[in-house]
């Protein structure tokens, strides 16, 4: 009998044994609890509930009255402020006066608001004056003067709260004066999800609704149970015992003085059995019973399947300490057997990774050798060089030489001894060796500005970034200008921790669908895609090329690199 039932609860999938397991932990203290309770208490716990659920409301209330009256305080300190009547009715006579206070009383007093107070989010004066704007701090009112709630903001004589497009802010009117035929309002954004902080905890179970004077919805949060329930009909419903299609609920209404607000707040009624505070103890009495009941019936089921976690977790041990040539496998159809099968594959698994990269070192080792080998071939091409060099010069063949010599410092440079990390210094000598051999061969058909800071030379980048680019300013730019003789200019600076270079022709220039396919696509006859690339992958996205053309005056490519690489 005994190896029947084991069998068969092994069969069992492992979510059927821990259901299996709870049900039989729970529904004892269910059914004796449950009737127990639910005839003793229900009166008294309904009574208890709403004196709870009035305080914590009351408590929500007063919190956000604090909060409201704090941010009135401060929409009041700034619209009573001279300075800030002053600034909003732009009563100066020069904008030097009007700049300074901007910037050395109206940015920092926001400022230091904003830090003050993390939950203001945005402090704005909205003008009718003619101020200029600065920033975001003082706007034109005509921005915003088509907004519903600017029209209420300019009318108000007190703060006016509103919410509108997912933004909860505080308006309130600079005071008018004779001379100030303006009307101008600062605006305060306030954090919604921290304001409402407060609110948490008690929307987490029950339906809370925040309406203002005009019954608009300021807050509400996705409880199920306010779903079928209208708004309006929600906002005619009186405090106390209501009843929402089948479930009867508590509605507990409050003012919100302060933003002239209201809030609702609906509890479920069998929320209330939460409280039950007339049957602790003599639950406390049947819950000890049941759990002495119910740790016996869970020894006895646990036991089946924690002694094959253990063999399983002992398996893992060995497989820790290096024996990773074992076979795991289980025939057992539940969670546990899956988790056995899997972790044997996971094991086979990793034998075969393990292989795979020990060959993938050899075929590593293979590749550095003949790395090794081919570093021959440009100390051959050096000295090739060197002797036609030689040659040239005894021959008196001075423009040979001056080619030989500039195409060995290209190779040199190119090359750069197998290393993708190169100065700048030599980045630049680079190109323009390159520029040289093609000069000689173009006959000198073109000029070549170079404007180089000191500065940059010591830096470093990765090879072969700006190769590409003069190549496709003199193939794509100046040799094909029709008139006028061609102009390269190549320049070097250092700005705000970057290294930036320019390459600069007066070719015919391109439109912006040529731009945009050269650095997106592999065009044919441009080679910056590959540089672009090679940019964002070492240095990041906000690092690359960008590209500047004009059709008919010429073309712009800028490189930027950070001046500190790893």
């Amino acid at each position: 009998m005994k190896r029947l039932i084991y069998g068969l609860f092994n069969r069992l999938r492992f979510n059927q044994k821990l259901f299996l397991s709870y049900l039989i932990v729970i529904i004892i203290p269910i059914m004796v609890l449950g009737i127990y309770a639910y005839n003793q208490s229900k009166e008294m716990l309904n009574l208890q509930g709403m004196q709870g659920i009035d305080k914590n409301v009351n408590t929500v209330t007063e919190s956000i009255n604090n909060s409201v009256e704090r941010y009135n305080h401060m929409v009041r300190s700034i619209v009573f402020n001279k300075m800030f009547q002053k600034i909003a009715a732009n009563d100066y006579i020069d904008l030097v006066n009007l700049a300074r206070d901007l910037r050395d009383f109206l940015d920092p007093y926001f400022i230091m608001m904003m830090n003050l107070d993390k939950e203001i989010q945005k402090v704005t004066l909205y003008t009718q004056s003619t101020v200029p704007e600065f920033g975001d701090l003082v706007v034109s009112y005509k921005r915003v003067y088509e907004e519903p709630w600017y029209n209420e903001a300019i009318k108000g004589i007190e703060p006016l709260w509103q919410y509108d497009d997912n933004k909860l802010f505080v308006t309130y009117k600079f005071p008018s004066f004779i001379k100030d035929p303006y009307k101008n309002i600062v605006y305060m954004r306030i954090n919604e999800s921290s304001f409402f902080k407060s609110i948490t905890d008690l929307a987490r179970e029950y339906g809370v609704v925040i309406s203002d004077a005009n019954n608009r919805i300021i807050y509400a949060n996705q409880s199920a149970m306010l779903t079928a329930l209208d708004t309006k009909e929600m906002l005619k419903m009186n405090e106390g015992t209501i009843r929402i299609g089948q479930t009867e609920m508590f509605l507990v209404k409050k003012k919100i003085a302060q933003a002239n607000w209201t809030i609702y707040c609906f509890v479920p009624a069998a929320h209330l059995s939460q409280n039950a505070g007339s049957i602790i103890n003599a639950t406390l009495i049947v819950i000890l019973a049941c759990i002495v009941s119910l740790l016996i019936i869970i020894s006895l089921f646990s036991k089946t399947f924690i002694k094959r976690i253990f063999s399983l977790n002992s398996i893992m041990k060995r497989v820790e300490f290096g024996e990773l040539n074992l076979q795991v496998r289980s025939e057992s159809r539940d969670e546990i057997g899956e988790l056995t099968n899997r972790f044997g594959k996971m094991l086979n698994r990793l034998n075969e990774l393990i292989d795979e990269s020990y060959r993938s070192k050899i075929i590593q080792k293979e590749a550095e050798l003949k790395a090794l080998q081919s570093q021959i071939n440009p100390h051959f091409l050096y000295n090739t060089l060197s002797f036609i060099n030689w040659k040239a010069l005894k021959t008196d063949a001075h423009e040979i030489s001056y080619v030989v010599t500039s195409m060995s410092k290209f190779y040199r440079t190119a090359l750069n001894q197998g290393s993708n990390i190169i100065t700048v210094r030599n980045e630049l000598e680079n190109i323009k060796s390159y520029i040289e051999i093609i000069q000689v061969m173009d006959e000198y058909s073109f000029d070549v500005v170079y404007k180089i800071a000191d500065e940059v030379n010591d830096y470093s980048t990765i090879n072969l970034i700006l190769q590409p680019l003069v190549e496709n300013a003199i193939k794509h730019g100046i040799k094909q200008k029709e008139t006028g003789r061609g102009l390269l200019n190549v320049s070097a600076w250092l700005d705000k921790g970057t290294v930036n270079f320019k390459i600069e022709d007066n070719g015919p220039g391109m439109n912006q669908e040529t731009i945009e396919t050269i650095l997106m696509m592999q065009s044919a006859g441009y080679g910056l895609k590959n540089v672009n690339e090679r940019l964002q992958l070492r240095f990041g996205a906000k690092y690359g090329i960008s590209i500047q053309s004009r059709l008919g005056y010429g073309t712009i490519m800028t490189v930027v690199i950070p001046q500190n690489i790893e």
